[in-house]
Parts: structure tokens; sequence; C-alpha cells
């Protein structure tokens, strides 16, 4: 227990466009570093009040209006706002966007600095429809020129993949985005037999290239056998063409719900929608920038306790297959839809226990013992 008196040590903790309690940063990272009674925790991240503070911790808005080409300029200045404001001696920087002022305040403010690696920003480029090649280029350089340099004193990695993606980023740490909400209810044996009726949810990030509308058109095949089965859409649409495309579907077609937002969602509420699922949909489009990562609702279904429908993929196969934890859907497919399903169907779910390693808690001290150290 920290003794009274003794001053705890500021870390600033800053997002960029993802919410200021978001799922990683402060539920995993920032809940994490509260346990040890050790810090003084500040952090940054998408917000419509300016400034609040809750239990101790004390919460800065970097962007109030995610769309707004204006807000998304003065942003990393808010950064440096904050910055100067707290004077930390650990910044944990989510987002490359504040990485160039980070990096050149760090030998005046003397702090430590580490980048906590959520995407492959550059390859990501490569998925975003509306970007011209000139522009995707042209990021691309933007983002490498931001990330470079040696200023970064150590790279948390969300994915294990990137070790091998961007070779440069050393050293580095391992820590996946595994489930770190309540723990749930003793996870029992899943069966459907006799079941006629099915709710599915796709939650996160609602985009084509993780399957939206692969899901929705593989869906009014099922609708079919299961007439009275329901689809919900719940989460983050980066699109505002794809919104209103769905958002038109979702009108002619009363099983059909969907919940978006053009700004960060609150992530308890898709949490919350996937236990009230039968199935939790992963669509995923096969594609190199996706296809070698581990998304974070492989973990979340699998602590929940829920069937999770997926795109064919070997190394999501073989996580799963371990408790049987759901069944692999070529979503693309729609010809074998109702076939697949009946499959999936008739499987029983959850045989065994998920292993402990779904869990956050099982990387957490090393995290702990990582930013102890610095």
């Amino acid at each position: 227990m920290q003794v009274e008196g003794v001053q705890k040590s500021p870390i600033l903790i800053a997002s960029g466009l993802k919410p200021v309690k978001d799922s990683r940063a402060f539920e995993k990272l920032g809940l994490s570093l509260r346990e040890t009674n050790k810090y003084s925790l500040n952090f940054i991240g998408f917000s419509a009040k300016s400034t609040f503070k809750q239990d101790g911790i004390r919460f800065f808005s970097s962007i109030s209006h995610t769309k707004s080409p204006g807000q998304r300029l003065k942003m990393p200045f808010r950064f440096l706002r904050i910055l100067l404001k707290i004077r930390p001696k650990i910044v944990i920087c989510c987002t490359w966007e504040f990485l160039p002022f980070a990096k050149f305040f760090k030998p005046l403010l003397s702090y430590r600095l580490i980048y906590d690696v959520q995407e492959n920003y550059r390859s990501n480029l490569n998925l975003n429809p509306n970007l011209s090649s000139w522009k995707k280029k042209l990021g691309k350089k933007l983002i490498r020129w931001a990330e470079s340099g040696k200023s970064i004193d150590y790279f948390l990695l969300a994915e294990s993949s990137y070790a091998s993606e961007m070779p440069e980023k050393t050293p580095h740490l391992i820590l996946e985005n595994k489930y770190a909400g309540p723990l749930p209810k003793p996870i029992n044996e899943i069966n459907f037999e006799g079941k006629k009726e099915f709710h599915f949810v796709l939650g996160g990030t609602i985009s084509p290239v993780f399957g939206s509308l692969d899901v929705i058109n593989w869906f009014d095949e099922i609708l079919k056998v299961h007439p009275k089965s329901t689809l919900t859409l719940i989460g983050h649409v980066p699109l505002p063409s794809h919104q209103m495309e769905v958002e038109k579907m979702a009108i002619s077609n009363p099983k059909l719900n969907v919940i978006f937002s053009s700004d960060p969602i609150d992530h308890s509420k898709i949490l919350n929608a996937y236990q009230k699922a039968d199935f939790v949909l992963m669509p995923y489009q096969n594609l190199p920038e996706i296809n070698s990562k581990m998304p974070t609702k492989l973990f979340e279904a699998a602590a929940l306790g829920v069937p999770l429908l997926f795109s064919p993929n070997p190394k999501w196969e073989h996580f799963i297959q371990s408790y049987q934890g759901g069944y692999p859907i070529d979503f693309k497919n729609t010809g074998l839809a109702i076939t697949a399903f009946q499959q999936a169907r008739l499987k029983s779910y959850f045989t065994q226990n998920p292993p402990v390693q779904i869990f956050w808690e099982s990387q957490e001290a090393e995290f702990l013992r990582l930013i102890s150290s610095l």
C-alpha cells in the first residue's frame, strides 16, 4: 500500500480520436496502474467534456467532435497544453499523431516515453477506400516520420504479429487486447438443439472490410429458414456513406437493428449487446492487413461464453478449437449460408473452459514491471 504523504509519479496516457475512457488505454493500461496506488493518472482522449475528475483520476478532452477538421488540427496542440500542465514522469502515447510533440519535449520535461502501438497505421491506410493513392503514400510517409527516431523508450504492441510487421519497434512488450471487463458467470456448455430463432450481433468498427455488408447478405439467407431471427449491428461507423447505406437496409428489414455512432461508442454497450446474443459475429474479409491479428472480440466472446461465428482463418480456428468457442463461416458464400449455419447450429460450444490466457490479467504483471523499471 502507498505510504500516506508520498507523492505519486504523474503518468499521462494520451489517445487522440478514441474515447478518454478507451477500452485499452483506460480500462486495461490505466486501471492496472491504478491498482498499484503508485501513480497519479491523467488521460486525454475523445470527450464532450473538456476536463473532469473521477476517483482521483483526471481526464482531458483531445477532441469533442471527431469529424471536425478544425478540431483534428488542434488536437496535437491540446495534447501539448496538457503535457506542459501535468509535467509527467511517464508518457504513454496511444496514437502516432501525438508522437512528434512528445518526442520534441521529452528532453525538456525529462519524462520516459512509451508508444502503445494499437494499430499498424501505415498498413491500415490500404483499407480506406476513400483515400487516393497519393494520399495513402503521403499518409504512410507522415506516420513513418512520426513513429521514427530513438526518443521512444519502449513500445507496447497490441498484436504479436506487429513484432515481425514492424521489426524496428524495439524494445517492445506484446500486450494483446485481451478481456478486461467484469468477470462473467461460470461458462456452461451451450447447444441450440430445437432452437428456431437466433439473435446475432456484430459489434465494434462497422465497415465493409470488417464484413458488415457480407453479414447482412448472409443474414437475409438465414431468415429464409429462421424468419424470427434478428441481427444487431452496434458500433462506430467511420465512413458516413456506409452508415447511410446500412441504415437504408435496416429500414427495409425490420429484423435488422442498427445502433450506430459517428464518434467512438461506449465499449460497455457493445459488451452488453454480446451478452444478449446467441452468436457474436466476426465476418472479417481475408486481407493481409487483418488476417494476422487476434481481434478483441475473439477474447471477449470467449470470456463472456458466447459462441463466435468467424471468417475462416487458421490462426483463429486454432485458438478457438481448444475450448470449442465458435465455428468458421464463409459469410461471402451466401449460396451455402443455410447449410453452413445448420452445421454451426448443431454443434456444442464451450465443452471446455477457455484458457486463462484470454484475460488481461495474464499479462498485467509484465506491464506493471515494465512501468516500474522506467
